[in-house]
């Protein structure tokens, strides 16, 4: 049986000394409490300790952890709209969301298998 999504973030970054949030990973949070973190290798440890350590309603306002200023932005309506409600549909939003912005999402594209 598939896990629903419960909620799909864009996870953007403010390093110290920068004003402009930049995108740097995905957060898809599942239905049964856990949740998944796309970013690049570098920074995996970070982001997830950060995403345990505050509430998402925190991170959706934004917080600093780290001299790194780290929002969530939801984006689960157009995941929903799109069809992709569960586990199964990952690979697909993925993509959808590499092609879509390949320069900051670039992490992704090792996930994305391309046609051949």
């Amino acid at each position: 049986m598939e896990i629903r999504l419960k909620r799909v973030y864009l996870l953007s970054v403010e390093e110290a000394g920068d004003y402009i949030f930049t995108p740097d990973g995905v957060v898809v949070l599942l239905e049964n409490g856990h949740f998944r973190l796309y970013c690049p290798n570098a920074s995996h440890n970070r982001y997830r300790a950060a995403l345990n350590k505050f509430t998402w309603e925190e991170l959706e306002r934004g917080v600093v952890f780290r001299d790194t200023g780290i929002r969530l932005a939801d984006i689960t309506p157009d995941i929903h709209r799109r069809g992709w409600m569960d586990t199964s549909s990952i690979p697909a939003l993925l993509a959808h969301l590499y092609q879509e912005n390949p320069k900051h999402l670039h992490f992704l594209r090792r996930l994305v298998s391309s046609p051949q």
